[in-house]
């Protein structure tokens, strides 16, 4: 399994756009996904051609939830592959749904666990606000899970595991820590080291500084420091 950071707030390579944005680009299986559409078309198109990945030829694409760096670059995905099918978030139809449609995408609305290949996932929607999904990988008897912003908070880790029956390997993505207060990140890391126990966390986009030293600190968890550029095989 390979995963490599398209777009994210940071960037390793000076080449790399970086901005509060984010995209992941999967392959598994001779299967390829993208997470999340980051920020902007520019941003999108810039960053794939760096990384010389061809949004034309993606199995799956998902769209973690509704908000713009996670979305905005859908102009350029429906420049390349007009018609692809973009699984959306519960309650975005009027919206994004709108919107996807108009520039020749199929958007579908995720109500439900979905399964989208063997051992490939998109959760039911969870409540922040705004409604989001995540994406599985099972490794196993383990599960990688992809995140856009982790709005709902990290216990719904805690029930995917529980509704897979499987430990959860690790966890990639946004944890929407970066402003909260220090005792809110204290709370998360405390979930995460009692509850969830993954083997390892790459955090990214909104995890915030304090998030990652946090984890650090407790040296139970280990952290894979990724950003736009990485790659990370599994």
């Amino acid at each position: 399994m390979r995963i490599i950071i398209v777009s994210n707030d940071k960037a390793k390579k000076p080449d790399l756009q970086a901005k509060h944005s984010f995209s992941v680009y999967i392959e598994r299986s001779n299967e390829t996904y993208l997470f999340d559409l980051g920020v902007d078309p520019g941003v999108l198109e810039h960053n794939v051609n760096v990384l010389d990945i061809g949004v034309d030829i993606v199995d799956y694409v998902i769209v973690s939830h509704e908000h713009l760096p996670h979305y905005g670059g859908y102009k350029y995905l429906s420049s390349e592959a007009p018609y692809t099918t973009v699984y959306i978030p519960f309650s975005s139809s009027e919206s994004l749904g709108r919107v996807f449609k108009t520039h020749g995408l199929k958007p579908v609305e995720v109500t439900k666990w979905t399964k989208l290949s063997e051992g490939v996932y998109i959760t039911k929607p969870y409540y922040g606000p705004p409604y989001e999904h995540f994406l599985l990988f099972e490794l196993g008897d383990h599960l990688i899970v992809l995140t856009g912003c982790l709005h709902p908070g990290v216990a719904v880790l805690k029930d995917i595991s529980n509704t897979m029956g499987k430990k959860i390997k690790g966890v990639i993505g946004g944890f929407h820590l970066k402003n909260a207060p220090e005792r809110i990140v204290e709370a998360a890391v405390d979930q995460l080291v009692e509850n969830v126990k993954p083997e390892f966390i790459s955090p990214l986009h909104c995890a915030g500084e304090l998030f990652t030293r946090k984890l650090k600190e407790r040296r139970e968890i280990d952290i894979v420091e990724l950003q736009a550029g990485d790659e990370l095989s599994i």
